[in-house]
């Protein structure tokens, strides 16, 4: 059994003062880059409580944009950091149109886990269609 996130947008104001944004191409290293970036954001943001969990949610999110943009002609990711100063919103783009599924796996089962450590970590998650693509994001708070 499957289940499909939240089609929708974060529930969010356009008005949180802290903002950061980055674009990487859909390599094998994107999600180690996007890691590193989301863990210095979260420390210079004053939210060392959010940092590891930051850090594991944007590896997750943006080793799926990578995987889902296989094939396509021009393979580009981006991600996207926004914070009120008490939580952080992640959200990360790919150019398919694919929207993410959370599967049910067994104990023993390789893969297809992401969504649900997603789900688990983060306060609140979805996705949506956006700009020829789809934007998945999760938003945590200490």
């Amino acid at each position: 059994m499957t289940a499909a996130c939240l089609s929708r947008e974060p529930a969010t104001t356009p008005d949180w003062p802290l903002r950061s944004h980055l674009e990487l191409g859909a390599l094998p290293t994107a999600a180690g880059c996007a890691r590193l970036h989301a863990r210095h954001i979260a420390l210079e943001w004053g939210l060392p409580t959010l940092a590891g969990t930051a850090e594991l949610l944007v590896s997750e999110l943006t080793t799926n944009a990578v995987r889902a943009s296989q094939g396509l002609i021009s393979p580009v990711i981006g991600l996207w950091l926004a914070s009120d100063r008490r939580c952080l919103l992640i959200r990360v783009w790919d150019g398919s149109d694919r929207m993410p599924i959370r599967q049910d796996t067994s104990p023993d089962s390789e893969c297809g886990r992401g969504l649900l450590l997603v789900e688990s970590l983060s306060t609140d998650w979805g996705s949506y269609l956006k700009s020829g693509g789809k934007m998945v994001w999760a938003l945590i708070s200490a």
